[in-house]
């Protein structure tokens, strides 16, 4: 079995721009895990990773094939020459400028097994406007959702304002005030939500043919820094789904989204009313990096699984425990 895992950001997608500090270190944390996790497994595997030639080899010794990307231009020729040797490929990518797509559309041109969301479903979550839509019309709590448009201003007393395919909190901003959302609102392909008040959770979720398995209901430790936000880490399995009703939020995503397929997250605001939906995920998160010593299962193995039965696993009924991520360093509660 000849797997490659892209971590893009890592991965020499970006050999061309200086490496974001906050999105490589998520990154590194997604890449260590999952390899970790397909590791342990009791499979016949070859393992290929791709590595940025700025950043140290993280897995010297472990007998992983790794592809130095030494330049930018020589990106895409290594991508497509070993999505051709590989039968099972595992992208992890922003869905910022479709670089997530993109890399879908490709394995799946190549006819290979793609262990992450399909193209399809990317497309459809990159967009957190057609996403909300799409929720919305299935009744589910979603926060409001407009495209940035200087014609009207938002209603609430405070905003954010945020790239329509942004990753994480990258791009985010608070506004309160009318004159400087003014000054935004010329940004194309830009949205504006109201800024909701309560704890950021999220959910870690298995999806398959309009069905989902709850993994972990995880707490984000995001502080609000220079009229923005950033996320500094996660607590994994932080809280229990005591009555269900995350369980019953993660189907009901499944059925509006029916092409979401594979780990997915859900970003959630829990507000005094409930939680409230902000974004589908639709690839490995941050939190995956926590969650195998949170449930002590390897969700790699869900993952295969799930691709060679087409149907979704029984997961164990043991709850776990909390596991703190933060970038750099991890431990349990």
């Amino acid at each position: 079995m000849k797997l490659l895992v892209l971590e893009y950001i890592t991965g020499g997608g970006m050999r061309r721009e200086t490496l974001p500090a906050s999105l490589a270190s998520e990154g590194e944390l997604m890449l260590s895990a999952l390899i970790s996790d397909l590791r342990a497994l009791s499979l016949d595997l070859e393992l290929t990773i791709f590595r940025d030639n700025r950043l140290p080899l993280p897995f010297q010794g472990d007998g992983i094939q790794t592809v130095m990307v030494t330049d930018a231009d020589s990106f895409q020729t290594l991508w497509m020459e070993w999505v051709g040797r590989c039968n099972f490929i595992w992208p992890i990518a922003p869905e910022t400028g479709g670089i997530l797509e993109q890399l879908c559309l490709d394995v799946e041109a190549a006819g290979k097994n793609l262990l992450t969301c399909p193209s399809s479903a990317v497309r459809l979550a990159a967009s957190k406007l057609k996403t909300a839509r799409r929720l919305a019309e299935s009744g589910l709590p979603v926060v409001p959702t407009e495209i940035l448009d200087r014609t009207s201003l938002p209603a609430w007393p405070a905003s954010v304002v945020k790239p329509d395919d942004g990753a994480g909190c990258e791009g985010t901003l608070i506004i309160r005030d009318p004159v400087q959302f003014q000054t935004l609102a010329d940004r194309e392909g830009w949205i504006v939500q109201p800024l909701l008040e309560g704890e950021a959770i999220s959910l870690c979720v298995l999806f398959a043919n309009g069905g989902a398995r709850l993994l972990s209901c995880n707490l984000q430790q995001i502080e609000r820094i220079g009229g923005g936000f950033a996320l500094k880490g996660v607590t994994v399995n932080a809280m229990p789904d005591q009555d269900g009703s995350l369980q019953f939020l993660a189907e009901s995503v499944a059925r509006a989204m029916p092409e979401l397929w594979g780990y997915a997250g859900i970003d959630l605001v829990l507000t005094g009313d409930g939680p409230v939906i902000l974004e589908i995920n639709p690839r490995l998160t941050t939190s995956y990096a926590g969650l195998c010593l949170a449930k002590g299962e390897n969700p790699a193995a869900w993952v295969l699984q799930l691709l060679t039965t087409g149907e979704l696993p029984t997961l164990p009924d043991h709850k776990g425990k909390p596991i703190d991520i933060r970038w750099g360093n991890s431990h349990g509660n």
